[in-house]
C-alpha cells in the first residue's frame, strides 16, 4: 500500500527543508524577561528516552538561561502517573510531563490539566500545533476540539520477521506477510520448513492485550478504538469482536504461537533470541531490535483481514493545573516546543525507535540518513495512515486492566468462549461508566 503520508516523505528536499524551518522558527518564542522554574516529569519505555532528554535539557537550559527546568525521570508510563498523582495531592504538580496518552480522559475529568488551545493563540504556535500527524492527535483532542496533549515519542503496532526463517522456508525475505492468510501460511512455513519453534507472538499480557485486540477488531472489520471519544462507552459484543478474539485463541490453540502468555516485557528478547519467526508489538522496540538483531530482520505494518489498520500509543507532553503559575506553564509551553522541533523528533526517533510525528522531522538531515541505513524504519512510519485512536475511557484502570484485560486473558489463556467473555465484559464495563454520566 502506498499510504498518502508516505508520498510526503519523498517531497523534494528542497520544499521539505523550507517546512521544517517553518516549524523550526515558531518553536522558539522569546526568551522570558525574569527567572522562572518548573518541573518536568519524564518516562523512558525504551531504555534510550532518558539519555536523549536529558541532553536536550542541558541545551534546553543554553538557550533559555532564565528558564530554570528541573527534569525529573519519572519511571515507565503507570509509575508517571502515580508520581504526578503524589505531586497533585501535595499541591504542587509538574508544569510539563510526558504522559501516556489514554491518561487524558481520566486527567481532564480530574481537572489536573489544562488545555493547550490557551497558550498557543498566535499563528506560528497553531502552525507548529498543525505540523503534528492527526492520527497523533487524536487521542488528545476532545469532542469539542480541545487539545490536552502535544506527540512527542508516540508509536504504533507493527511486524516484524526474520529473514533468515523466511529464506529457510522458502518464503520471500524482503516481504512480509500483507494479508491475513498470508499471515498464516508464512507462519506454519516458517515452523515447518525454517525451523523457528513459533510462527507468531503476539503479547498477551494484562497491561498490554487491549492494545493487540484493538488491532485485530480493526482487521475483522470491527470499530478497532473500542471505546468513544469522549470515553463513556465501549464496544465489545459484536460478531467482529468476537472474530477477532477467536482468531488469536486459534494461534495457540494450533500450536502457532504459545497456548501460555506470551509477555510483553520478553517478547521482543524472545524474537531476537529466534524463538519466534515473527512478531507484533510497538515501533518504539526498533530501535533494540536495530542494535541488538544477530539475523537480518524486515518490519511492515499489520497484515489486513477485512480491514487495515492499528491503534497509535506512545506519551504526550501534558500541561498540569495543581500549584502551577500561569507564567509557569507559558515557560512548559516554550520546553514543549524545544523537545518537538523537526531535529528532535528525528533524533528521538533514529535513537529509540518511536515513529517521528511530523513531515518536518521525517526530512530532516539526519532522519533521511537513517532511513537509508535502516529501511526498516519507513515501515513504521506508512503504518500511520491508517492508524486508529488508541483505546481510551474514562476509570480507566477499572476497565482496561482490571475487567477487559481478564477477559481477553480468559479466552486466550483459559480456553473460555470468546462471546460469553465478551458479553460479560461488556455489561461489567457499560456499569462502570455508568458512574461517570
Amino acid at each position: 500500500m502506498s499510504s498518502p503520508i508516505r508520498k510526503k516523505l519523498l517531497a523534494t528536499a528542497g520544499a521539505a527543508l523550507a517546512f521544517a524551518v517553518v516549524l523550526t522558527g515558531c518553536s522558539a518564542p522569546a526568551q522570558a524577561d525574569e527567572e522562572v522554574s518548573i518541573e518536568f516529569y519524564y518516562p523512558d519505555q525504551v531504555g534510550t528516552l532518558g539519555t536523549l532528554i536529558d541532553g536536550y535539557l542541558k541545551e534546553f537550559a543554553a538557550e533559555h538561561p532564565k528558564i530554570k527546568v528541573k527534569g525529573v525521570y519519572s519511571g515507565d508510563y503507570d509509575q508517571t502517573l502515580t508520581a504526578v498523582n503524589t505531586a497533585i495531592d501535595g499541591g504542587k504538580a509538574p508544569a510539563l510531563a510526558i504522559m501516556d496518552q489514554t491518561f487524558v480522559l481520566d486527567l481532564v475529568e480530574r481537572d489536573a490539566i489544562s488545555s493547550w488551545d490557551d497558550y498557543l493563540k498566535d499563528d506560528e504556535s497553531k502552525k507548529w500545533l498543525d505540523g503534528f500527524y492527526p492520527q497523533f492527535m487524536k487521542n488528545s483532542t476532545d469532542s469539542d476540539g480541545h487539545v490536552w496533549g502535544v506527540p512527542f515519542a508516540r508509536s504504533t503496532i507493527v511486524q516484524y520477521w526474520n529473514k533468515d526463517y523466511f529464506t529457510k522456508a522458502g518464503l520471500d525475505p524482503e516481504h512480509g506477510p500483507a494479508t491475513r492468510s498470508e499471515l498464516l501460511d508464512a507462519a506454519r512455513a516458517t515452523q515447518e520448513k525454517g525451523g523457528s519453534k513459533y510462527g507468531l507472538f503476539i503479547p498477551t499480557s494484562t497491561g498490554t492485550a487491549y492494545w493487540l485486540y484493538q488491532a485485530l477488531v480493526q482487521q475483522a472489520g470491527g470499530d478497532g478504538a473500542i471505546s468513544n471519544a469522549d470515553g463513556t462507552k465501549v464496544t465489545l459484543d459484536t460478531p467482529e469482536n468476537v472474530k477477532a478474539l477467536e482468531f488469536w485463541a486459534s494461534l495457540g490453540a494450533e500450536g502457532i504461537a504459545p497456548s501460555t502468555e506470551v509477555a510483553w516485557s520478553t517478547s521482543t528478547d524472545d524474537f531476537l533470541a529466534g524463538q519466534t519467526a515473527m512478531l507484533w508489538t510497538t515501533s518504539g522496540r526498533m530501535g533494540t531490535i536495530q542494535d541488538k538483531a544477530t539475523f537480518d530482520w524486515g518490519v511492515s505494518a499489520l497484515p489486513k483481514d477485512v480491514a487495515a489498520g492499528a491503534p497509535t500509543g506512545g506519551g504526550s507532553l501534558m500541561l498540569f493545573n495543581e500549584g502551577v503559575s500561569d507564567k509557569q506553564r507559558e515557560a512548559a509551553v516554550t520546553l514543549a516546543k524545544f523537545l518537538t522541533t523537526p531535529e528532535r523528533a528525528a533524533d528521538v526517533s533514529v535513537k529509540s525507535g518511536y515513529i517521528a510525528t511530523s513531515d518536518a522531522a521525517w526530512n530532516d538531515p539526519a532522519m533521511v540518513a537513517h532511513v537509508k541505513k535502516f529501511p526498516q524504519a519507513i515501515a513504521a512510519h506508512d503504518a500511520v495512515a491508517d492508524a486508529i485512536p488508541e483505546m481510551s475511557t474514562l476509570d480507566r484502570d477499572r476497565v482496561v486492566y482490571q475487567t477487559l484485560a481478564p477477559a481477553l486473558q480468559s479466552v486466550l489463556l483459559n480456553g473460555a468462549d470468546a462471546k460469553e467473555a465478551l458479553t460479560k465484559a461488556q455489561a461489567d464495563i457499560t456499569k462502570i461508566l455508568a458512574e461517570h454520566k
